[in-house]
């Protein structure tokens, strides 16, 4: 390859190194495994390893089915409308209701996460929250 092809090559690595770097990092979602569901026509089963960076909070959002969530590593407040927060630490397992409002709030640490769901095929894995409601 001529110098030229080299310099081609470069810039665009650059270019491409610049994107990535520039978008947001809070959260990473690695999906792990989508599959359908034997004997549950129309369901898959969604598994998800989720690194939230220290200091982030989640968008409030809402699943159509239950969420199994594991904490890996580090540690993250759960936030579900209604309840009080509770502090997840690495090895803290919980089943987030079908529908609930919820988020993920980090401080000091990042968090790492599995989370589990049967998954209806075709609709939304996640739901935002509806805007609060303003004052008029």
């Amino acid at each position: 390859m001529n110098r030229k092809a080299y310099t081609l090559i470069g810039l665009a690595w650059l270019s491409i190194s610049s994107i990535a770097l520039a978008e947001d990092t809070t959260v990473k979602a690695e999906p792990l495994i989508k599959a359908p569901i034997t004997g549950v026509n129309g369901h898959d089963l969604l598994m998800t390893r989720v690194h939230i960076a220290a200091d982030t909070t989640l968008p409030l959002h809402s699943h159509l089915t239950e969420e199994f969530l594991y904490i890996l590593e580090g540690e993250a407040f759960l936030r579900i409308a209604g309840q009080d927060d509770r502090l997840l630490t690495a090895g803290a397992a919980v089943v987030i209701p079908a529908g609930a409002i919820h988020t993920a709030v980090t401080q000091e640490s990042d968090a790492i996460a599995l989370t589990t769901r049967v998954h209806p095929e075709g609709q939304p894995v996640r739901i935002p929250a509806p805007a609060p409601a303003t004052k008029e």
